[in-house]
């Protein structure tokens, strides 16, 4: 009997040791909610009101005044963008030169209706370093 709870005893302490040695996995975690949902893997992508595209309501799109590049090139200085809103079916595309949004751009976003969309194309940025151009990515914002 004393030798079993001996033996017993030895396992125990075996198996503690043996397993103190196994790595657990983690998976990856996931992006929050309220956060880009389908952010590219590398690349430089259009961050507006802190999304990457997807849904957005009204109030954020209210105090927007510039989208912002992430990603690989974050910090990148925007020189060229376009801006496609389709509002009722009909599809209205302004430019701007810069990150700041147009005065025009800001009117015809805060009068988006639910199921109305826009999307960022065609933007173009200068890397931190100043010369080299990087196209950013964006995807379809729409309305809820």
């Amino acid at each position: 009997m004393k030798n079993n709870v001996k033996y017993l005893f030895c396992f125990t302490i075996m198996l503690l040791l043996g397993s103190s040695f196994v790595t657990k996995s983690v998976p990856d975690a996931a992006p929050l909610k309220n956060e880009r949902a389908s952010v590219p893997y590398g690349g430089a992508f259009v961050l507006f009101a802190g999304k990457f595209g997807g849904e957005i309501t009204k109030k954020e799109i209210e105090n927007q005044t510039e989208i912002v590049v992430d990603g690989c090139a974050r910090g990148a200085r925007i020189f060229e963008m376009t801006l496609s809103i389709t509002k009722s079916g009909q599809t209205t595309t302004l430019t701007a030169t810069s990150s700041l949004l147009t005065a025009q751009m800001r009117t015809q976003l805060k009068n988006l209706n639910k199921g109305d969309a826009f999307e960022f194309q065609r933007t173009k940025a200068y890397l931190s370093g100043g010369n080299e151009v990087v196209n950013v990515q964006s995807e379809k914002f729409k309305v809820v």
